[in-house]
This record gives structure tokens, sequence and C-alpha cells, in this order.
């Protein structure tokens, strides 16, 4: 009997040997950003770690509801998000752990939760995206309330309602316009009859460089994703961002960020890959491959992107007159944009 009770409990610690060595080897991350923009980085910390990454990219909505749903027993151990209203959605409905270290200490506090629980791995900003061949730089609007004049009728195209970028614009645009005033906007650029194409930017930077609109709203870094086409054809465009003049209300630099998923199986992995994301070898890919804005200070911004804001020498977060919010309160605002979306008939 004991010969037998042995060598159960011999294979039992075989089993978890081998259940734990898998286990700890292990990350599960749910994107909201598209997997070609996300796997140069995660393949990186593959590389670096060891670690194998179990990757499930969809909608940042879809993702969130499965979040909450498995809170006992989460399938996720890292969530990446595309605009922090997401993340602070979730971090006010209990689903992340505070984490933080000297690597995510380095990251400016306007990027990240005060209380740990998500952290900006890269910035953005809007911007117009136009066709050189339809439209003179001299004429492109230079302020969002010029795009609105009805000479502009026809010719912008946009996302919809579905993207979370535009949400967490427009919701920027609530916490420092005020309802009345954004709403207004909307509507004006509505009733110019803007095309809401997609719930994708590529949709819009690619019309735009078809010559099917002569302007199109979208992240700054489409604009460097079109002018890296093949075709050349493809890249006769040009970028303006919105309200930089001296006293102007500045445009909102947003951020990808991402969170540790409260009761996380693998948590030690989840730790090793925030820290990762902030790390000078991943804030270079983001800058280097995406054109985003890197938030580590010590990493350069692409100098194509310096370029396009003609500040050669410096770091687009000095160069862009940012929007005077706090991007942490985005997430608060997210039902009512969307509420507000839907009465102008963003869709």
């Amino acid at each position: 009997m004991k010969k037998w009770l042995l060598l159960i409990l011999v294979l039992l610690q075989f089993a978890c040997a081998r259940y734990c060595a898998a286990e700890d080897n292990t990350l599960v991350v749910f994107s909201a950003r598209k997997q070609p923009l996300i796997e140069p980085v995660i393949s990186l910390f593959e590389q670096q770690t060891g670690v194998k990454v179990v990757l499930k990219a969809g909608k940042s909505g879809a993702l969130a509801q499965q979040i909450l749903h498995e809170l006992t027993a989460p399938s996720a151990d890292v969530f990446i998000a595309k605009e922090s209203g997401a993340l602070e959605y979730l971090q006010s409905n209990g689903a992340f752990a505070s984490y933080s270290s000297e690597a995510t200490a380095k990251i400016p506090s306007y990027f990240k939760a005060q209380d740990g629980s998500w952290i900006g791995i890269s910035g953005r900003s809007r911007a117009i995206i136009y066709n050189k061949d339809l439209i003179d730089e001299s004429a492109v609007p230079k302020t969002l309330d010029a795009l609105t004049d009805t000479k502009y009728a026809g010719k912008i195209a946009a996302v919809n309602s579905g993207n979370e970028s535009l949400v967490a614009w427009v919701s920027a645009l609530r916490i420092k316009l005020g309802d009345e005033k954004t709403k207004d906007i909307l509507l004006k650029l509505k009733n110019n009859d803007i095309a809401l194409l997609s719930d994708s930017h590529t949709d819009v930077r690619k019309a735009v460089g078809r010559g099917e609109y002569a302007m199109g709203l979208i992240n700054h870094y489409y604009y460097h994703l079109q002018k890296n086409e093949t075709d050349p054809s493809l890249r006769n465009v040009g970028i303006v961002y919105l309200d930089q003049q001296p006293g102007g209300r500045g445009e909102i630099v947003n951020v990808c960020g991402a969170g540790i998923i409260k009761n996380a199986a693998n948590r030690r992995n989840a730790e090793q890959f925030i820290d990762f994301l902030v790390s000078p070898d991943a804030q270079k890919l983001f800058a280097e491959v995406n054109f985003e804005y890197p938030l580590l200070p010590a990493v350069e911004t692409h100098p194509e992107v310096l370029e396009s804001l003609n500040a050669p020498g410096t770091s687009a977060l000095e160069a862009v007159r940012i929007m005077e919010i706090e991007i942490d309160r985005l997430g608060a605002e997210l039902e009512k944009t969307r509420a507000l979306l839907e009465e102008v008939q963003w869709r």
C-alpha cells in the first residue's frame, strides 16, 4: 500500500512539475490592437524571455466584456487597449491588478493610472490626412472649427462610432468643450456629408490616398503608413495637426495601454511583459515600425514623424500642442459619448 502511495505521489509531482513549467512559460494576452501592430513587439518579448505568448486579438468591447465575465477565473493575463478610455472602464469595474516597478516609473504620470492599474505603452494624436492632388496644403483647415465649414462638404472621410479612438476623441472634446459645443461640431460635420466609411482608419487613409476624398480624420501614424505604401501613386498625401496655433486648444494625445488582469494565472510573466512594453527595445519598435510616439523619454521619435511636425531634433511629445484634459477621465465618459454619437447618428 505504501509503495502505491509513494508511486502516486511521485507521479503527481512529475505531472505538477510539467504543468507548472508549462504555465510558467505562458502568457495569455487579449489585445484590442490589430495583430500586425502588436505582433513585432510580442515576437521580440518571446525571443528575449522564452515566454510563449498566446494572443487573442479582437474588438475592445467584446474583449472587455469577456474579461469582466471571467473575473473570478480569468483566461487572460494582460489586456492591451487602443486607448485609455477602455482601460479606465475596466479599472472602474475592478478588472485590473495594480502594478508598479522601476520600469513603469519612467513613464510620465500623464500617461498612466495613478493607482498602477494600467500604463500607457505608446502615444498618438488626431490629425487630418489630405490628398495633395485634390487640395493644397494652404487650403486644408488648421482647426476643428474650420473643418466644419460648408466649403468642405462631401470632401471629408472618417471612421464611424465603432472605432475606439474616435469615441475617445469625442469624449475629450466633451470634457474640453462641453456637450453642446461638441454636439454642434459633430452635427456640422454630418450636415457637410462627412463619409463614415467603417470602423477602420486604414479604410480612411487608403480612400484619401486613392483620391476618393480630399481629407480624412485619422490617428497620426496612419498618415505615415500611407506614405510608406508600395504604390507611389498612393503616397501623395500630407498631414495637418489641428489646433496647434499659439493659444490653440491642441489635440488629444491618447495612449495605447496595458493592464494586468486581477487573479491572472501567469502574474509573474504578466509583470515581466508590462516591464518589457515600456522598455527601450519595445518603445523603439512602437516608434520605428508603427510611427507612434514613444512614451519613454529616452527613446527617440521616428524622424518621419518629427518631419511632419516640423520639429527635427526634439520629441513628438514636446512638439505637439496637447489638449489639456486628464485622459484618465475618458473611461467615465464612455457611455455618455456613445449616447451622443448615437443621437447625431454617427454610424
